[in-house]
């Protein structure tokens, strides 16, 4: 399943540095609820024992009651928010097992997590939300607030940063976007080169080479990132300063010598075993535990 919408933040339930920082929850607003409740009722779920349509939305409502109510008492009664916070993950998580995936579900994940502290799953949801709605400046300020804290400070390398500033449209789209426009530029660029065979405007030649030539890059875009996610498959480490080592076991040398805190992205490039090799941003590779680590 595909389907929800964004929840509105209410900066009034906000700390003065989370206001600053841009920093957003979600809330019960009727005008939200309803699309996202009305999108619920449309989903169907690919598991063995689904939600009925009526139990999704009534898990929905709670797990946004939960939170409101958790960030309302969060200053008087911090022991009462943590329950609510657990008990809004616990609604949120049982509809992602029921099958729906939506980039409204996976923020208000993010930003349970975030929370409750967990730096690593919050930024895990975040990057799952960006995934399916990339751009979106709610879950752009999110991300980097909970980026800012995560230890160590990895920058990416000098050849990453240059990739993303020349393909910024293919890092700045979701995979869904990109398909689309690949169907739409190529039904363009066909259509004026049929129009150009009729009529020979020079115009139209131009406008249909430049749909083929868009097109191809689309479609290069999307082979690129399935294969790029299908041999080194994105993920964010859960676990609590984990050391990064040179070869496989507790006994290997470290690679780094300070531990990886929870947050930290990384790629996969291989498995062995309990043992996965990765390799940061700044493009140093070592092992870890797979329990460490969550897949994006």
């Amino acid at each position: 399943m595909n389907v929800g919408t964004w929840e509105r933040g209410n900066a009034g339930t906000e700390s003065h540095l989370s206001r600053q920082s841009r920093f957003y929850v979600p809330t019960c607003s009727r005008s939200h609820g309803r699309l996202l409740l009305l999108a619920l009722a449309f989903a169907s779920s690919a598991v063995a024992e689904p939600l009925s349509p009526a139990r999704q939305r009534e898990i929905l409502r709670a797990a946004l009651g939960a939170f409101d109510r958790a960030v309302e008492v969060a200053r008087e009664n911090p022991t009462q928010a943590v329950q609510l916070y657990r008990q809004a993950e616990t609604d949120f998580l049982a509809l992602r097992e029921a099958g729906v995936r939506n980039a409204a579900l996976e923020y208000n994940l993010g930003n349970v997590y975030f929370r409750l502290g967990d730096l690593g799953r919050a930024i895990l949801h975040y990057r799952r939300a960006a995934a399916l709605n990339p751009g979106d400046e709610r879950l752009t300020a999110n991300l980097r607030y909970a980026r800012d804290r995560v230890e160590p400070r990895i920058a990416p390398s000098g050849e990453s940063r240059l990739a993303q500033q020349l393909l910024f449209w293919h890092y700045g789209t979701s995979p869904a976007q990109r398909f689309w426009a690949l169907i739409a530029l190529t039904a363009a660029g066909w259509l004026s080169l049929f129009v150009w065979l009729r009529w020979r405007q020079r115009g139209v030649l131009i406008a249909g080479l430049v749909g083929a030539v868009a097109a191809l890059a689309a479609g290069t875009s999307l082979l690129w990132q399935m294969h790029d996610q299908a041999h080194y498959p994105q993920a964010v480490i859960v676990g609590n300063e984990t050391p990064l080592r040179l070869g496989r076991g507790e006994g290997s040398d470290l690679a780094l010598k300070q531990s990886l805190g929870p947050g930290v992205e990384l790629r996969i490039l291989q498995q062995r075993g309990d043992w996965v090799e990765v390799r940061l941003p700044n493009d140093q590779t070592g092992w870890l535990p797979a329990t460490a680590i969550e897949r994006v």
